[in-house]
């Protein structure tokens, strides 16, 4: 009967070889499929192995960056790529095989080289840049015409990004008062998530797209390594085929996004890209500013030409009138005086008819004049005759006098006044003992 040995005897003696077939620890190269880190600050890494050009995984190992080499690795890749240890990316490292005979296969990571990463990624943006090329979309954004004014803008970005709020302060209080009208899309600006948000903020905004005369994509407020969403096709390609201008400011310094390589315009940073939009408003100010101090000396210019080509024409008009008028007066001096006795013997008749005409109209006004007082005088005599006092008088009526005065009212009297009443036969005396007021 063949002898056994148990699993843990097996599992010690797989530990054994591969501890004698691998002393040291040795350079490989892998992609990242999964990465976990605990509280402890240790990094948990899947990595995977595949075919070139195809997607299907050929081997799979866990790997461990003990916190203790974390804390100075993590750092040290991530200023040197510009990108975090994530999903999807090459890595060369220095790892040491190990064998637990209760947890199995596993390596323990000594050391990354950036720098292989760094040549990775580059490789796979130049791929990127050579499909969007190859498709003949890679310049269309670029190729758009700028709007004069682009008072309408859509904005993607987090809403709690600081970038945004940088942005929005800025265009909202620039100092030559522009208004501007930010209309802002929400979406992921970094992880997984962030071709897939971005997108679908484009989505929307296409929906709308005769609402707004730009696109600005702007972020801030994250690490510079969390950039590495925007080195994507699929972020490209709808940026370099979206209808309006679309303009970056993810904040960065060193390197170029491939979001950042077709979009129209690209500035490091969202404050940077409000400056842009508020600077364009005030060229177009100073060049109308320019357009009409143009228009105003040129209409001078043109009022300065006009003015001395109307004086060369009345000096010209004079200069032909005193000819003409020397002309015509030489001719006139031999008519003069057959002219003067003709107008003379005109003149007198007329002014002979005009003095006949006077003369009978002179009479005619004189007789309706005399005719016309006749009457006046005649009624004025009637109207005397009918207002004389002793005609009145006779009639029945009296006059009575205060002091010699007539008594027009009887408010002037006063108890004890002595009053004259003349009638048509005589004068009576009386004195006022009582007055009554109707």
């Amino acid at each position: 009967m063949m002898k056994a040995c148990t699993l843990y005897e097996l599992n010690i003696q797989i530990k054994r070889f591969l501890k004698y077939q691998f002393p040291d620890s040795l350079w490989i190269t892998a992609e990242i499929a999964e990465v976990q880190m605990n509280r402890s600050g240790h990094c948990y890494l899947q990595l995977v192995d595949k075919r070139e050009n195809e997607e299907g995984i050929i081997a799979t190992a866990r790997a461990t960056i003990w916190a203790s080499l974390f804390r100075t690795l993590r750092p040290y890749f991530e200023t040197t790529t510009g990108r975090t240890l994530e999903k999807g990316i090459h890595i060369l490292l220095n790892v040491e095989v190990v064998f637990h005979e209760l947890y199995g296969y596993s390596l323990n990571v000594k050391d990354i080289d950036p720098t292989y990463t760094v040549g990775d990624l580059e490789r796979k943006k130049q791929e990127i840049l050579k499909r969007l090329e190859q498709d003949g979309i890679i310049n269309m954004n670029r190729d758009l015409e700028f709007p004069v004014l682009p008072k309408n803008i859509a904005v993607i970005s987090s809403p709690t990004a600081a970038g945004l709020g940088d942005f929005i302060n800025q265009l909202q209080n620039n100092i030559y008062g522009y208004r501007f009208h930010i209309k802002v899309f929400p979406a992921v600006m970094q992880g997984e998530k962030t071709a897939t948000s971005v997108i679908g903020a484009l989505e929307k905004i296409y929906a709308n797209e005769s609402l707004f005369d730009v696109v600005v994509v702007v972020r801030g407020g994250g690490s510079q390594v969390d950039l590495g969403s925007f080195d994507n096709y699929e972020i490209a390609a709808n940026i370099a085929q979206f209808p309006l201008p679309v303009l970056t400011g993810i904040g960065h310094e060193r390197d170029l996004t491939i979001a950042d390589r077709v979009a129209h315009l690209y500035l490091k940073t969202p404050t940077a890209v409000a400056a842009f939009l508020i600077e364009t408003f005030h060229e177009q100010e100073i060049l109308l500013h320019n357009l009409q101090k143009k228009l105003v000396e040129e209409v001078q210019e043109v009022l300065r030409t006009q003015i001395d080509n109307q004086l060369k024409m009345v000096l010209n008009f004079r200069h032909m009138l005193s000819s003409l008028l020397a002309s015509h007066r030489a001719s006139l001096m031999n008519q003069f005086p057959i002219r003067v006795r003709n107008g003379v013997a005109w003149s007198m008749e007329r002014e002979n008819n005009r003095l006949e005409a006077f003369n009978t109209n002179l009479r005619q006004r004189a007789q309706n004049i005399m005719a016309k007082h006749q009457r006046l005088l005649e009624l004025a005599a009637n109207t005397v005759k009918y207002v004389d006092p002793v005609l009145v008088l006779k009639r029945g009526y009296s006059i009575t006098r205060l002091n010699g005065k007539a008594v027009k009212s009887i408010e002037i009297l006063s108890l004890g006044d002595c009053l004259e009443t003349e009638l048509s036969s005589g004068r009576v005396m009386s004195k006022v003992v009582k007055s009554e007021i109707s």
